[in-house]
């Protein structure tokens, strides 16, 4: 008689343990707050480089000093435990001392994207009834119209060139004067730390329930969110990753060029280097285009970016014959990649000297950024990764509470220390994300479509908000379609959309968005035919696109991800 094999369940099995080293499995979360932890982390190693910002390099025992004396200064301003100060800023060594130093006092960062309107500004405002607001001085306009008819009574102003150094900070100043008219209720950075100077630089006792900072998210519902992120998050995803000890070593530099208002940002690109005692060099305002420059210029081994990113880099000819040996983890994230995309980037980092492979990871700002990583040698070609060592990763039945066996797709759940505490006075929409199961664990109820394989790398397919489904109720992920269509050696990026059927009166049929390389020779037309015989040789007929549309390059949200939303307002009917 045949042997039937009984299912394995990855909740139970855990199969990507065989991965870690032994020491690094169930690891306690560090009980203390997020710049405790960094104190630790780096005790007996204060002389060395925490910061880098524009060449002025700021060691650790800097760093400490003045995020103590942001503290100080933040309670002279009256900031309390419990209080949330909203700020409005990129990355600057500023809203990093701010980010340990709003903790240490026991009040929460609420992070805002500078690039919002004032009516968008007054609304996070307005919700986390904040009053300080904190904004760099060139979003000051708008940021003033902002606080009206808020509980706001001071505005405090960074300015990029706060610490900048030397002929930078006066070719700074020479070439962007500060012509603000401010209101009697702004303080300057300088006059605001001169405040503190008799106040206590003292913590406030570690407390779990304390959310250090709020991130906003559309989640897996769409409309924005406040995501509260604990210091027990974000000291577990810092202690996770040092799991990779073969690829993260004390000084290796790190490129940060994800903004702050991100989880993403914060965790993996600031958070999690200090903890691990690398140098964090500061990019506030990256033009993809200059990432090849950057590279060569400050030799990071690490960078947490998005797909875009490294297909620019990829590209850039000023890369040719490039040693890029030092590059240990280039570390992608915030948006799927294509299997044609990964397979060029690789080819990239191989035949330029890189050790590894893209990285690769899964996540979430619900998860503080980041549930699976790949990285090092610990990599699969289409996979998201291994779960961390202290995170469960595992498939559910779409909707339900149904554990499915390993090998099966369905919605990714994950379950861990790095889940969020909820969302800011959402409690209901919190508890459709956010839901204890029968067997004791609360999971997080991710949305997206993927399976695990039996060594436990997970598998992305899809978005449930992406999926596209049939008039006859076939679904359609688009992955699958853009794993085909990437392979084309004409074809430098693309995007799949579900557009109206035509012939029915409900259902979705997948359209294929096509950016061309830019010294592709071939006529469309003839493109298209291959891309068609393509698909239909590797790919069910129901699965098939109706069209297929060129454009010059694909439209990004702010942080860099593909915006299919807009790619599907730009379909008309001529198009298929």
């Amino acid at each position: 008689m045949p042997i039937t094999k009984e299912p394995v369940y990855a909740s139970k099995a855990k199969p990507w343990l065989a991965s870690y080293e032994p020491k690094f499995r169930d690891m306690p979360v560090p009980d203390c707050t997020a710049f405790d932890y960094i104190c630790r982390q780096n005790k007996g190693h204060l002389s060395e480089i925490a910061l880098n910002y524009y060449g002025n390099q700021i060691t650790y025992a800097t760093l400490f000093v003045q995020v103590k004396k942001t503290a100080a200064a933040l309670r002279a301003a009256g900031v309390r435990k419990g209080d949330i100060i909203t700020a409005v800023s990129v990355m600057t060594p500023e809203l990093i001392y701010l980010f340990y130093a709003a903790d240490m006092v026991g009040a929460t960062l609420n992070l805002v994207d500078p690039r919002y309107s004032p009516d968008g500004i007054h609304e996070y405002i307005d919700e986390a009834q904040s009053t300080m607001l904190v904004c760099l001085n060139v979003c000051y306009d708008k940021c003033h119209q902002a606080v009206r008819r808020t509980p706001v009574e001071k505005v405090l102003i960074l300015s990029p060139a706060d610490s900048l150094k030397g002929p930078m900070k006066l070719a700074y100043a020479a070439a962007n004067p500060d012509r603000n008219r401010y209101a009697s209720n702004v303080i300057l950075w300088k006059q605001f730390m001169a405040d503190g100077k008799n106040a206590s630089t003292a913590s406030e006792p570690f407390d779990p329930k304390h959310s250090c900072v709020m991130v906003h998210t559309g989640g897996t519902t769409g409309s924005p969110k406040g995501v509260l992120l604990s210091d027990t998050a974000f000291n577990a995803i810092a202690q996770q990753f040092s799991a990779f000890e073969a690829v993260f070593q004390r000084q290796q530099r790190l490129l940060n060029v994800m903004p702050p208002f991100i989880a993403y940002g914060y965790a993996c690109g600031v958070h999690l280097p200090l903890s691990l005692g690398l140098t964090v060099v500061i990019i506030p305002n990256l033009d993809p285009a200059d990432l090849g420059k950057l590279i060569l210029k400050h030799k990071p081994a690490h960078m947490f970016g998005v797909p875009a990113h490294y297909q620019v880099l990829a590209a850039d000819p000023r890369m040719k014959k490039k040693d890029l040996s030092f590059v240990l983890n280039l570390a992608c994230g915030g948006d799927a990649i294509s299997l044609g995309a990964e397979r060029a980037v690789n080819e990239f980092l191989s035949s330029h000297g890189a050790p590894y492979g893209l990285a690769k990871g899964y996540g979430m700002t619900e998860v503080c950024s980041a549930a699976t990583a790949a990285a090092g040698t610990h990599n699969k070609l289409g996979s998201v990764g291994l779960p961390l060592p202290s995170t469960v990763v595992s498939i559910f039945e779409p909707g339900t509470e149904t554990e499915l066996p390993i090998g099966e797709r369905g919605e990714i759940c994950i379950s861990g220390p790095s889940m969020m505490q909820g969302y800011y006075k959402k409690p209901d929409e919190t508890a459709i994300i956010m839901r204890r199961h029968a067997d004791g664990r609360v999971w997080i109820h991710s949305g997206d479509i993927g399976y695990m394989d039996e060594e436990g790398y997970v598998f992305l397919d899809s978005r449930i908000k992406r999926m596209i489904i049939r008039h006859d109720g076939f679904k359609i992920f688009p992955s699958m379609i853009e794993n085909v269509i990437s392979t084309h050696p004409a074809v430098a990026n693309c995007s799949v959309v579900g557009c109206a059927d035509k012939d029915h009166v409900q259902g979705r049929l997948p359209l294929a968005y096509v950016v061309l390389n830019s010294d592709c020779q071939k006529k469309k037309r003839q493109i298209v035919r291959e891309l068609r015989a393509m698909c239909a040789d590797e790919l069910p007929e129901y699965v098939l696109p109706v069209g297929y549309k060129f454009i010059d390059k694909l439209p990004l949200t702010p942080v860099g991800k593909v915006d299919y939303l807009e790619l599907e307002k730009q379909i008309t009917p001529q198009d298929y």
